[in-house]
């Protein structure tokens, strides 16, 4: 079976390979786990087995079919993602009709992408909401007959995208589905999709991935740098297409980020800090923040075990400074600095003031980590009050 572009999730594939060698093939299925860890991938490949010229539950990856699956234009597949609304587009238009060439561009590229890069996550700029156009050209599409006597799959990418005028018209579908069609639907919060859709639909959910799995895979697949892949591994959390992001885009520069921004709280005055979170919190979002505080946390978690002689120092691009941050930092409060940049984050994706959150942080972690200047200070206060 094609499984070997999936890494790990050996329960779904037995699910599914179960289902075909009975011939029991589900007319909905909904995918549900967290995010990066192969649901789409994994519904693409079960749409290139159904739809394998061969007929087995084995897709042989060799015939006109399977080779159409390898570009993403095969006739009998069709996904469904967010899109933009189109200028002027009404109800009853085809989703895409509107589209600016611009953005018909986009969605090709994303689409490019995917088929190089299963693990690749389709998005389009401003596009928050599945359409019901998208959805009403679904129950246009069933009612088509399939290519070559393989099965139509409809694969809706972040199902709880759908607005609700959408998730209606695809409960029409849902609730009398042709023979030769399977819908799949993706989702990381299966709470936002309605009841009645989840009740029509065989739910299998797919698990985090380990670190091991990641980091096994960006070695194999990527041939990335031991230490820096067992960064990313531990910092994605079991999402592969964050993986892919960090080990391709700016982990480098977001690790120096989070580096520059940790010697700017424990060295620089108030109003160099100051100006830092002000630039920080004008150029990133909640999302980016999120990373450099993580890398942040790796950098201090490494440190603490190095300084434990419990692991050899993997910071690799800024060695010395790694090493002289420990020599300068003895009596660091490691624990209490990494519970306080959890906490940061945990309140990032709440309702509270961003550049107070990092304030702080700032407080806290010069308190934690500078423990020689924190005693200092506290001495100087009681002679203070003594003298007084």
């Amino acid at each position: 079976m094609s499984w070997q572009t999936i890494i790990n999730q050996e329960r779904v594939k037995n699910i599914l390979q179960a289902s075909l060698d009975n011939g029991r093939i589900a007319h909905a299925y909904l995918f549900t786990g967290p995010d990066g860890v192969g649901k789409s991938v994994t519904a693409i490949e079960f749409a290139r087995i159904v739809n394998c010229d061969q007929k087995t539950s084995v897709a042989c990856g060799k015939c006109s079919s399977c080779k159409k699956f390898d570009s993403l234009q095969h006739p009998n597949l069709n996904i469904i993602v967010p899109l933009p609304v189109g200028k002027n587009e009404v109800a009853g238009d085809s989703p895409l009709a509107k589209l600016s060439d611009e953005e018909i561009a986009v969605l090709r590229e994303q689409v490019k992408l995917k088929a190089g890069n299963p693990y690749h996550d389709i998005i389009i700029p401003k596009a928050t909401e599945i359409k019901v156009n998208s959805i009403r050209e679904i129950r246009r599409g069933a009612a088509l007959t399939a290519i070559d006597r393989g099965k139509k799959i409809f694969l809706i990418i972040h199902a709880e995208a759908m607005n609700d005028t959408a998730s209606n018209a695809l409960l029409k579908t849902l609730e009398e589905p042709p023979g030769d069609t399977i819908l799949i639907l993706t989702t990381s919060r299966p709470d936002g999709l309605l009841p009645t859709i989840v009740s029509r639909c065989q739910q299998i959910r797919f698990d985090a991935l380990s670190d091991d799995a990641i980091e096994a895979a960006l070695h194999e697949r990527e041939h990335g740098e031991p230490s820096v892949v067992k960064t990313i591994a531990r910092l994605a959390k079991g999402n592969y297409t964050k993986a892919l992001q960090y080990l391709h885009e700016s982990l480098g520069e977001r690790r120096t980020e989070a580096v520059e921004l940790l010697r700017t709280i424990l060295l620089k005055p108030r109003s160099a800090l100051l100006e830092e979170i002000e630039r920080l919190v004008s150029e990133r979002d909640k999302q980016d923040l999120d990373e450099v505080l993580q890398l942040m946390q790796h950098w201090l978690r490494d440190a603490m075990l190095t300084q434990a002689g419990m692991i050899e120092a993997t910071v690799s691009d800024d060695a010395d400074a790694f090493q002289k941050f420990i020599r300068k930092y003895p009596a660091a409060d490691f624990a209490a600095a990494l519970n306080a940049i959890d906490t940061a984050i945990s309140l990032l994706y709440k309702n509270v003031y961003i550049p107070l959150i990092l304030i702080d942080l700032a407080f806290r972690l010069r308190r934690s980590i500078d423990t020689m200047n924190g005693k200092n200070k506290a001495s100087i206060s009681a002679n203070a009050t003594t003298s007084s």
